[in-house]
């Protein structure tokens, strides 16, 4: 929406006060291009705020029509459609057209937004970006492999919609760059049977990365098929979980999108709350503590707290080394997601087991530790089973951090599975080795131990079901009715392979 300021203006403040409309509102209007974004500047009077918004006096006018508008019934869509259909184009002359983009909350980004992962696949995006980009309901797509931006860009959402698709792709391999390789973006192309292969290897090869800062910005213009062109600065900015990407008016100043990213952790955080669960394949390594000891009742309050720490802070490390997400800590135990990755989608279950392998390790020596500080002959084991499936996978938010969990049977089983395992033993479901690659499976040495006492032994490369393993009074006793048909195995070694043994 462009239009010409008025010489007299008023300040966001004293517009909400005439109108009765809250800043919500104003907000909606402005992302909605009823009205102007506002000019900032100073106050004209001292003191508060260093900086405000400023509109046009004819806004009230504006806003006076369309609360009008609405008492009639009439529809925000056909609202917005009567007075945009005689706006002109947004030129970059528009100088004094900047918003108040300054804001404390993601709900108030009032230009296209959206947070991708490192495999560029939206795990949050704005309702400005959807319907800018995207003709459906992005948060409507259930797996996150389909909500691949590029996959989505080259599903002809811009082929279809803008007259310079091209440009506008460019500017998002350049980023890409830093995350993705070429064969990753051809196997994402492939998934899409209209997607112009050879077109996006050029483009691919001719779009140069941007360097690796932060915050980087490029100059972006969109040529819609029907409707005005307008002009935008993409920027990107760096996190941990991802790549935000922001399109803002092209007039709009980088100080100003310096005081939305100064909050970075806020801003991080209400990202993470609102992210799109996903329907993602998975592997969960659940652990559970045996001790010959009720430790509740053995250890002093402050030791029991401080050996649980110690196993969850251990655990928690050898998930990180193995890329490995901690999950919501069961009672004296805890979890684990290892994620199908978009290069290697069946390695992660082999991580998950050598994981498994190099954590009891790690229990081994802190109850060496233990032994030691307590001169006792009492034993801690992490009992741990792997099992998995696809499921749905999100965070739940607390005051302190976001802890991913997921939906669905493949966590109850897993847990279950830690349960059934005793001794410190580790029992993974029959599915996980067979979906393993083949030449992961070869090194892992896998059975099921028969008979008892000094005639016991194991059979490689067995299953069972859990039913057989345990009497009937057990599988009760011990609640395993939920597992008692899986097929598992003992995880009795992992040999390394080749390279690591060099």
């Amino acid at each position: 929406m462009t239009v010409q300021l008025d010489s007299a203006s008023i300040s966001s403040k004293e517009l909400i006060a005439r109108t009765g409309i809250s800043r919500a509102t104003l907000n909606n209007y402005i992302s909605l291009n009823l009205i102007p974004a506002p000019a900032i500047r100073k106050p004209e009077e001292p003191g508060g705020p260093t900086k405000i918004g400023y509109f046009p006096v004819w806004v009230v006018e504006r806003i006076e029509k369309i609360q009008e508008l609405k008492g009639t019934g009439m529809r925000m869509a056909a609202i917005a459609a009567h007075f945009n259909k005689d706006e002109v184009e947004v030129t970059e002359d528009d100088s004094q057209r900047v918003g108040d983009f300054a804001y404390q909350s993601i709900e108030r980004i009032v230009f296209p937004a959206i947070l991708v992962n490192q495999r560029w696949e939206i795990i949050w995006i704005n309702q400005m970006a959807e319907k800018v980009f995207f003709k459906e309901s992005v948060h409507e797509i259930p797996t996150a492999a389909n909500r691949n931006i590029l996959r989505l860009f080259l599903q002809e959402s811009l082929v279809r919609r803008f007259r310079n698709w091209k440009e506008i792709l460019a500017a998002h391999l350049r980023l890409a760059k830093r995350d993705l390789s070429e064969d990753r973006v051809e196997q994402i192309c492939r998934q899409v049977e209209t997607c112009p292969i050879d077109e996006l290897r050029q483009l691919w090869r001719e779009s140069k990365p941007l360097q690796d800062r932060p915050i980087t910005q490029q100059e972006l213009v969109f040529k819609p098929l029907k409707g005005k062109t307008t002009r935008h600065t993409l920027f990107s900015s760096d996190f941990r979980e991802g790549t935000l990407l922001l399109y803002t008016p092209l007039n709009m100043q980088l100080d100003q999108i310096l005081n939305l990213l100064m909050g970075r952790e806020r801003l991080v955080k209400a990202l993470l709350s609102r992210r799109i669960p996903s329907l993602t394949s998975l592997c969960i390594l659940a652990g559970r503590l045996e001790s010959g000891l009720h430790l509740r009742t053995a250890l002093p309050p402050h030791e029991y707290f401080d050996l649980i720490n110690q196993v969850i802070l251990t655990s928690h490390q050898c998930f990180k080394d193995y890329g490995g997400t901690p999950g919501r800590s069961i009672q004296e135990g805890v979890v684990c997601f290892f994620l199908s990755g978009p290069d290697s989608p069946r390695e992660y279950l082999h991580s998950a087991i050598q994981c498994a392998q190099a954590l009891k390790q790690m229990i081994t020596a802190l109850d060496k530790r233990w032994k030691y500080k307590k001169v006792w002959k009492n034993t801690l084991q992490l009992n741990m089973g792997i099992h998995c499936g696809e499921e749905w996978l999100g965070t739940i938010p607390s005051s302190l951090a976001f802890e991913f969990t997921v939906m669905g049977e493949t966590l109850i089983e897993t847990v279950n599975l830690s349960e059934f395992a005793q001794g410190g033993s580790v029992w993974a479901s029959k599915k996980v080795i067979e979906n393993m690659l083949p030449e992961d499976r070869q090194r892992v040495e896998f059975g099921v131990g028969l008979g008892t006492g000094r005639e016991r032994f194991v059979s490689p490369g067995i299953y069972s079901q859990v039913r057989e393993l345990v009497s009937g009074d057990d599988l009760q006793r011990r609640a395993l009715g939920e597992i008692s048909n899986l097929a598992v195995t003992e995880i009795i070694n992992v040999h390394p392979s080749i390279d690591q043994d060099l």
